[in-house]
C-alpha cells in the first residue's frame, strides 16, 4: 500500500454527493492536530514480520472501525476523526481492547496496514497514522440504504451469556461474510443472549434465515433465528397484545367512560424532546436503536415531524448524556440539540398523554357499545323474519 500525505483530502466523514465546508473548528482541529503530529514518533516498518493471520485479523478489526456500519455511529470514533483531518494515531487505535488484544505492536500494525492493499485504510508517511480512504465517503444516509442494511440483518436468541465476539464470529462466518455483530444488552450493559448480525450480502443472511438447525454448542437447544424486520413486527404484535390483554381486564367487558384528571400526577426529567428534525431522514427505530439499553419506554414521532418525544423509564439527562458524542447529539448523522421537558412544557405533555390515553378507551368502548348494539339488532330481525304456523 502506497502511503498517503497529510494533506489528502481532509473531510473522511463526508458522504457522497456531499461537499465538506471549512470551518474554524476544522482549522482548531488541524493545528491540535500538528501539535499530535510533532509528538509522535515515527515508526519503522523496515525487517517487520507479521503472521498472516494476525495481519488479517488486524486489517480486518480497522476497516471495522472505519467501516460504513461502524464509523457513523461509533461516538469515540466520530470524536478522533474530527481532531486531525481524519488520521487517528496508532497509539488512540489500540484503546480498542479487540485490536489490542489481536496486536498490541505498533510496528507490527502498521506493517499490517501497509501490506494489506486494503481500499478503506491509509497510513500515513510516517506510519503512526491510520486513517479512512477519502476515495472512499461514507454512502448517503437514505431510506433506501435503510431497508437495504435491515434487509441484509438477521436476529438470533438462546446465546449464553458468556459469549464474546470472537466466539459470535467463529460461529457465523459460515454463512457469509459479516459487515457487523452487535450483542444485545440490557440497561446495565449485561448481555442478553441475543444478537444482532448484518451480512455484506443479503443472500448470505437469507441463507441464515432458512436454516432450520443451529446449535452454539452439540449439547444446547436450537438458536432462535429470524430476519431483523420479522423480529421487529414479532415485538410489535406481541406488545399490542399485551396492552390488549390489559385494555380487557380494565374494561371488564363493560363500558368504562375514561376522564382525564384535573391534576397528572407524574414524574419529572423523564421526557426528551429533540427538534430540529427537518430534512433528517430518521425513523422511530433510529431513535430507539440510539439509545438502545438506556431505557426507552415510548417514542412519539412520525415521519415528517419536525419534532420527536422520547419518554424514559428512568432519567433523560442521564440517558442523554450516554449517548453525546463530544457533547455533540449525533441522530441518524445529523446534530440538533434535545432538551428534557421540565416546567409547564412537560407538564403540558403528560396532559396531552393522558387525554390521548383516554380517548382511545373512549373510542374503543364507543365501538364495542356499537358492534354489540348492531349484532343484537341482526339478530332481532332474524326473529321477526322467521314466521310460525298458530294451531
Amino acid at each position: 500500500m502506497t502511503a498517503a500525505t497529510e494533506n489528502d483530502v481532509p473531510n473522511t466523514l463526508k458522504t457522497e454527493a456531499e461537499t465538506p465546508v471549512k470551518t474554524e473548528a476544522d482549522t482548531e482541529s488541524k493545528n491540535a492536530g500538528e501539535v499530535k503530529k510533532e509528538e509522535l514518533e515515527p515508526i519503522t516498518t523496515d525487517n517487520v514480520v507479521v503472521e498472516s493471520h494476525v495481519a488479517a485479523k488486524v486489517v480486518k478489526q480497522l476497516e471495522y472501525y472505519f467501516g460504513d456500519r461502524n464509523l457513523p455511529q461509533d461516538r469515540f470514533m466520530l470524536r478522533e476523526v474530527t481532531l486531525d483531518n481524519g488520521w487517528i494515531p496508532l497509539d488512540t487505535m489500540l484503546n480498542f481492547k479487540r485490536l489490542a488484544s489481536i496486536c498490541s505492536d505498533k510496528p507490527k500494525i502498521a506493517k499490517a496496514i501497509e501490506d494489506s492493499g486494503s481500499e478503506l485504510l491509509v497510513i500515513n508517511e510516517d506510519k503512526n497514522k491510520v486513517r479512512r480512504n477519502p476515495d472512499k465517503p461514507l454512502p448517503k444516509n437514505t431510506d433506501e440504504l435503510k431497508l437495504a442494511n435491515n434487509l441484509k440483518t438477521v436476529y438470533v436468541k438462546g446465546l449464553p451469556l458468556d459469549l464474546t465476539i470472537d466466539k459470535a464470529e467463529e460461529l457465523f462466518s459460515q454463512f457469509g461474510k459479516m459487515s457487523y455483530v452487535k450483542l444485545r444488552k440490557n440497561a446495565d450493559s449485561e448481555f442478553k443472549g441475543s444478537v444482532f448480525i448484518e451480512f455484506v450480502e443479503q443472500a448470505d443472511a437469507d441463507k441464515m434465515v432458512a436454516t432450520k438447525e443451529l446449535k452454539f454448542t452439540p449439547e444446547s437447544d436450537n438458536l432462535l433465528i429470524m430476519s431483523r424486520n420479522d423480529y421487529f413486527k414479532s415485538k410489535n404484535q406481541n406488545v399490542k397484545q399485551e396492552k390488549n390483554v390489559k385494555r380487557e381486564a380494565q374494561m371488564g367487558g363493560t363500558e368504562v367512560k375514561h376522564e382525564v384528571p384535573e391534576h397528572v400526577e407524574y414524574e419529572k426529567g423523564k421526557i426528551l424532546k429533540i427538534s430540529e428534525l427537518e430534512g433528517i431522514e430518521t425513523s422511530r427505530e433510529d431513535m430507539k436503536t440510539l439509545f438502545e439499553g438506556h431505557g426507552v419506554s415510548w417514542v412519539t414521532f412520525n415521519k415528517g415531524d419536525p419534532e420527536a418525544y422520547i419518554r424514559f423509564e428512568g432519567s433523560a439527562q442521564e440517558a442523554l448524556e450516554k449517548v453525546r458524542v463530544d457533547e455533540k447529539f449525533i441522530l441518524s448523522g445529523k446534530e440538533s440539540s434535545p432538551v428534557v421537558l421540565d416546567g409547564t412544557e412537560e407538564e403540558e405533555y403528560w396532559k396531552k398523554s393522558a387525554y390521548e390515553k383516554a380517548e382511545f378507551f373512549n373510542k374503543k368502548n364507543r365501538k364495542r357499545k356499537f358492534d354489540g348494539a348492531r349484532g343484537g339488532r341482526g339478530r332481532g330481525r332474524g326473529g321477526r323474519g322467521k314466521r310460525y304456523r298458530r294451531d
